[in-house]
């Protein structure tokens, strides 16, 4: 026993004591999310996905463990995993033999499978039934197409090799990142036996269903919907909630008339409906606050007020109270909410790590917890304990001495407060100097968090410091922080951010001050190509995935509403402030070398925007390279080959520049 003991021991100090992440290990990087307590809580299923080398792809798995991390197994291929109201089995969607996506239920004790739908759509999303009996499932319906042209000299019975019918757009929302050209539509809902057998249709034309489906009692669904159907106004403002009785179909709006609001979730008893929400469409960013339903009175409670962010996802437990996580400050919390006296507290006080919720079992919590060195793995919290049940890369990862991730928080010269973190290399020495990377994120309104990233720790790695902030505009600090920058993106604020980030560290006197560098991607890489116009400092600069030139962003991006929003008034009234805040116009004042990298499929941020900047640079005499990332929509490493192209890219690029 003793002689085992040591040689674990030495093992332990053997891996520990381990040199730098290599980039080849990224190939191995296993990653877990979306664990689901079964209803009994004797069960988890949760979803896993690794790297297949050869064939370039990431796979994804649904495994099955007992309910304290023991016995995992692989269980199914699928999406969309459910369990049913008696634990006895798991339904999920997969494609059928026609390629049709279908809804497939799996016995848990024989594993047999039985395929239950045999419809003519695509089953997107669907929910099981209280008592077992039914499926409610969504489907999308196609809008008649009655714009054809009739081609003269058609012969009945001849085939002719002519010309595809050409796409016809009529709506300002017509495509999307990742599926490209959208069919014209709704999303419609339908109940089917659990057995199979045909489906009937229990939703009309003027719904489009959304998301967040379940049944609040074996009559009634529950559901995020939109029934505004504005093609002009921008698609997440125009969500409600909606509860619709299967049988005689009434459909009912039972969040308020005006606002935005989704994510129902119906209480143990069923007599109360939380979700969240907020009054106005008229912001930019904003945390919506939870509302509670009470279905005796039919009024609406507003039970939050002031929050940092978004609640994500809301679960109801025993005695009248809820529990979801937000971003607050970097970290994803989980809070709990007593809805008689609206008392809001953390689950695990002081937390700065990251746990997303994804199931609840009477008092315990399910979800993944991802710290500074380690990514996601999932875990249970139990009267405020946390406990991880899997550990898929510790061995692998335990092979490597990483860098440490340190907090800074700093004010703005306008007195602004703002948090961010560090990462050293491995083997720092605070007597030395490293060279910096500042990396922007993306959205704008989004929240960096000292998370595990594997690109920034061979960053570290290869011996920069890696810093990234949140610049006024990010989530997790509450609305005000994050609206402020509401007609006023890329402006003087987030910039004057950006830059006391690197003058608080650079004060340190651990930074090679000629050796300095700024990268984003989507959003930072807007910002990105924002303090290159505006700042000298870095000796090069990567702008990934940009927005260069709000005018023609608009009407080739698939977020065309959202980008109008953006500003006062439409370029044709006044175009001013488009091009004020469109980085291309501080071209002239560029002097550091800019590497440019986009996905040829991008229509989030499309390829032009890229490459009209890299061709004013060209013409402006300052050192420029264009990247055309294949295969690959918005951002450039979905691919796992273009992950390693992006990285040797970036650092290949800023080792030929130094000031």
């Amino acid at each position: 026993m003793r002689k085992t003991f040591i040689s674990i021991s030495l093992l332990f100090s053997i891996l520990v004591m381990g040199g730098g992440l290599t980039q080849e290990s990224y190939w191995d990087i296993q990653s877990v999310s979306n664990p689901l307590i079964s209803p009994d809580g004797t069960y988890v299923i949760f979803t896993k996905k690794f790297i297949d080398k050869k064939n370039d792809k990431r796979i994804t798995e649904h495994w099955i463990m007992n309910k304290d991390g023991s016995n995992k197994r692989f269980f199914v291929e699928g999406s969309n995993l459910k369990w049913s109201p008696g634990s006895k089995k798991i339904a999920y969607v997969k494609e059928d033999e026609n390629d049709t996506s279908q809804i497939y239920v799996k016995n848990l004790i024989n594993e047999s499978e039985s395929k239950i739908t045999n419809f003519g759509h695509n089953v997107k999303d669907f929910s099981w039934s209280p008592n077992e009996e039914f499926f409610s499932f969504s489907a999308f319906q196609e809008y008649e197409d009655n714009w054809i042209i009739d081609i003269p000299g058609k012969v009945d019975g001849e085939e002719y090799e002519w010309t595809e019918e050409p796409t016809v757009v009529t709506t300002m929302h017509w495509r999307a990142d990742r599926i490209g050209e959208l069919e014209s539509g709704e999303n419609h809902l339908f109940l089917v036996d659990s057995s199979g057998g045909a489906a009937i249709k229990v939703s009309d034309w003027g719904l489009d269903y959304i998301d967040d489906l379940h049944w609040l009692n074996n009559s009634q669904i529950l559901f995020t919907g939109n029934n505004s159907l504005d093609d002009l106004q921008t698609p997440w403002k125009q969500t409600s909630v909606f509860l619709l009785n299967v049988q005689n179909k009434k459909l009912e709006k039972i969040s308020d008339q005006k606002g935005v609001f989704m994510k129902p979730k119906a209480s143990i008893d069923g007599k109360k409906i939380a979700f969240i929400g907020h009054p106005s469409k008229d912001y930019s960013s904003v945390a919506h606050d939870v509302y509670v339903h009470d279905i005796s009175s039919g009024k609406n409670k507003q039970s939050t007020k002031n929050i940092s962010s978004s609640p994500k996802n809301l679960f109801w437990l025993p005695g009248n109270q809820l529990v979801f996580d937000l971003d607050a400050r970097g970290s994803s919390k989980v809070m709990k909410l007593d809805i008689d006296n609206l008392n809001l507290t953390e689950v695990i006080s002081d937390f700065t790590d990251q746990f997303f919720l994804s199931s609840v079992h009477k008092d315990s919590l399910y979800g993944t917890h991802a710290t500074p060195n380690r990514p996601g793995e999932i875990a249970s919290i139990m009267n405020s304990r946390l406990t991880r049940l899997t550990e898929f890369n510790e061995l692998i990862l335990g092979e490597y001495n990483l860098g440490k991730t340190h907090e800074v928080n700093y004010q703005a010269p306008d007195g602004t407060p703002i948090q961010g973190w560090y990462i050293t290399p491995p083997d720092f020495d605070e007597n030395k100097t490293y060279p910096l990377i500042l990396i922007i994120h993306g959205g704008p309104h989004a929240m960096y968090r000292p998370a595990f990233n594997y690109s920034w720790h061979q960053f570290a790695s290869d011996g920069y410091v890696v810093l990234f902030t949140n610049p006024r505009g990010s989530t997790g600090y509450g609305t005000e922080f994050a609206n402020v920058i509401d007609n006023d993106y890329p402006g003087a604020g987030d910039l004057s951010d950006l830059l006391a980030g690197v003058d608080y560290i650079t004060d340190k006197g651990i930074i090679d001050t000629s050796r300095m560098y700024v990268q984003g991607c989507s959003g930072g890489g807007v910002l990105t190509a924002w303090v290159v116009g505006h700042d000298d400092r870095f000796a090069a600069a990567a702008s990934l995935c940009p927005v260069t030139n709000w005018i023609s962003m608009v009407g080739t991006t698939d977020i065309p509403a959202w980008t109008f929003e953006w500003f006062d008034k439409p370029f044709w009234e006044d175009p001013s402030n488009w091009l004020d805040r469109s980085p291309i116009m501080r071209t002239g004042f560029i002097n550091t070398p800019t590497l440019f990298m986009t996905g040829v499929l991008d229509i989030r941020t499309p390829m032009p925007q890229t490459e009209e900047m890299y061709v004013a640079l060209k013409e402006a005499g300052v050192d420029t390279a264009l990247i055309r990332m294949n295969e690959e929509w918005h951002g450039t490493s979905s691919k796992p080959s273009n992950w390693f192209r992006t990285y040797g890219y970036l650092t290949e690029w800023y080792e030929r520049y130094k000031k």
